[in-house]
C-alpha cells in the first residue's frame, strides 16, 4: 500500500471517529425524557393525601385548641405563590373569548399537574421547617405527622417532575414555639384546601384520560 493511499485511509478513519464521537455527545446532551404521569397512580396518591392531612389537621385542632385552630379562627393564607387554580381549569369550563380557550387539553394537564408538583414542594418545605422547630419544643406539645410528610413523597413521586427550583426556607435562630403551632394551624388548613383541589382535579384528569 503507497503512502498516499494509507494517509487517506487514515484521514477517513479519523473522520468516521470525530463525527462518531460527535454522536455520542450530541445524545448525552438531549434531555432526558420524564415518563409522563400514571394517572391512577396520582388519583391514589391525591386520595391518600387528603386523608393524611384531614387526619393531622383535626390532632392538631384537638391538641391546639387554645391556640385559635379552628378554620373560623385562623387568618387563611396561600403561600404558593403559583397559579394552580388557573393551569387546572377545564377547558370545556373556560368561556368563548377568553385567550385562555386555545390551550389544548394536553397543555392543560401538564401545566396543570406542574403547578401542583410546585404546590406540594412549597408546603414540604414549609413543614420540614416546622418539624425541625416542634422537635426542639421541651413540652412537647404537638409534633408534625409523619404519614402525611410520606404521602406528599408519595404524591410528589406520582407527579414524577423534577425539581427546577427547589424553595428554601431557613429555620429560625431562636424558635418561637407559639407562633410555630399557630402556622402550623393556619398551614394545615390551607394544605387541605390545596388537597381537596387536588383530589378533585385528579378525579378528572384521570375519567378524561
Amino acid at each position: 500500500m503507497d503512502s498516499r493511499r494509507y494517509a487517506s485511509l487514515r484521514y477517513i478513519f479519523l473522520i468516521a471517529t470525530f463525527t462518531g464521537l460527535g454522536q455520542v455527545n450530541w445524545a448525552k446532551s438531549l434531555p432526558v425524557m420524564q415518563p409522563e404521569p400514571s394517572m391512577h397512580q396520582c388519583l391514589r396518591g391525591s386520595k391518600n393525601m387528603l386523608e393524611a392531612v384531614s387526619n393531622t389537621l383535626q390532632k392538631a385542632s384537638q391538641k391546639l385548641e387554645l391556640y385559635s385552630c379552628s378554620l373560623e379562627e385562623i387568618d387563611h393564607e396561600d403561600i404558593t405563590g403559583t397559579n394552580t387554580v388557573r393551569d387546572c381549569i377545564p377547558p370545556e369550563l373556560i368561556k368563548n373569548g377568553s385567550c385562555l380557550v386555545s390551550r389544548k387539553t394536553l397543555c392543560v394537564k401538564n401545566c396543570c399537574l406542574k403547578s401542583i408538583y410546585e404546590d406540594l414542594e412549597i408546603y414540604k418545605a414549609e413543614f420540614n421547617v416546622i418539624k425541625e422547630t416542634l422537635a426542639k419544643d421541651p413540652t412537647r406539645q404537638i409534633s408534625l405527622d409523619q404519614n402525611m410528610l410520606a404521602a406528599i413523597d408519595e404524591m410528589m413521586q406520582a407527579l414524577n417532575f423534577n425539581s427546577e427550583n427547589v424553595p428554601l426556607v431557613s429555620s429560625p435562630k431562636e424558635p418561637d414555639f407559639y407562633k410555630t403551632k399557630v402556622k402550623l394551624c393556619i398551614l394545615l388548613h390551607a394544605f387541605r384546601i390545596r388537597a381537596v383541589t387536588i383530589n378533585r382535579m385528579m378525579n378528572y384528569l384521570t375519567a378524561s384520560s
